[in-house]
């Protein structure tokens, strides 16, 4: 180990990298590199004056209230954890790319955020809570204790005379995706080849449900389906069926018919 240089060429005389002093600040150098570093560190004043920064980043950080995740990506996040549960393989992203992405809607520099991370050492990220509908209601990500290869719920069916307790207005399907993707009641439509039958007289090809749940469409009787697929990687279409009317030969009884993009 020459004078200049720690364990692994890190250099210990100035000029020190962002990157460098955040590691020392964030103590993940090695036990000798540090003893090396440190005192030279802490009596350079333009590096002291970058811990400083830090030390206010962190704390400035720390003061902030948790930022909810786009309630979008939390749909899609949900989507994908049931797709995965029933075997349909999920889309790779790279984390590279998602990482530039956040930095760009977030708009705080990469450097900023590099250095922060290595003072922090460790992120909570907060999403909508998909069980409850008041508007703001949040909770931690992830919630899920139990393996990602555990099958959905079992099957839970309403009373004939219960009308079910998920509304939709128009074509506003975001606020129950969360929900219905946690069901698998058929109601009315009773079973999986009902279900096939009344898909097929929409013209749509017949699978498993990520999701299916009875609705009120605009005060009507429905039957809704989440289907894994759609237009690209990520995606899931919606289907919503008139139970009393869908089947093989009615594709009057397609009520809604549309794909959420990933």
């Amino acid at each position: 180990m020459s004078g200049s240089e720690g364990r692994q060429g890190t250099p210990i005389d100035p000029p020190w990298s962002v990157d460098l002093l955040a590691d020392l600040h964030a103590g993940v150098l090695d036990a000798e590199t540090d003893a090396l570093l440190r005192p030279r560190v802490e009596a350079d004043p333009d590096a002291r004056a970058v811990l400083e920064a830090l030390d206010a980043t962190l704390a400035d950080l720390s003061a902030l209230p948790p930022i909810p995740m786009p309630r979008d990506v939390a749909l899609r996040i949900d989507a994908a954890l049931a797709a995965e549960a029933q075997g349909v393989p999920a889309p790779v992203v790279s984390l590279n790319s998602a990482r530039q992405r956040k930095y760009k809607r977030v708009g705080w520099g990469a450097s900023v955020l590099v250095a922060a991370a290595a003072a922090v050492g460790v992120f909570a990220v907060v999403i909508p809570n998909m069980s409850n509908h008041t508007e703001g209601a949040q909770s931690a990500f992830p919630q899920p204790t139990q393996s990602r290869s555990a099958q959905p719920p079992a099957a839970t069916q309403a009373p004939a005379d219960e009308k079910p307790g998920l509304t939709v207005k128009g074509q506003n399907f975001g606020p129950i995706i969360g929900d219905v993707l946690k069901m698998q009641n058929y109601g009315p439509l009773d079973n999986q080849e009902t279900l096939d039958g009344c898909l097929k007289g929409g013209n749509i090809q017949a699978s498993k449900p990520l999701g299916v749940s009875p609705i009120q469409l605009d005060d009507q009787s429905a039957v809704m389906a989440i289907l894994a697929g759609g237009r690209g990687p990520g995606s899931f279409r919606i289907v919503v069926l008139d139970p009393d009317t869908c089947g093989p030969d009615n594709p009057n009884g397609v009520l809604a018919d549309t794909v959420m993009a990933g």
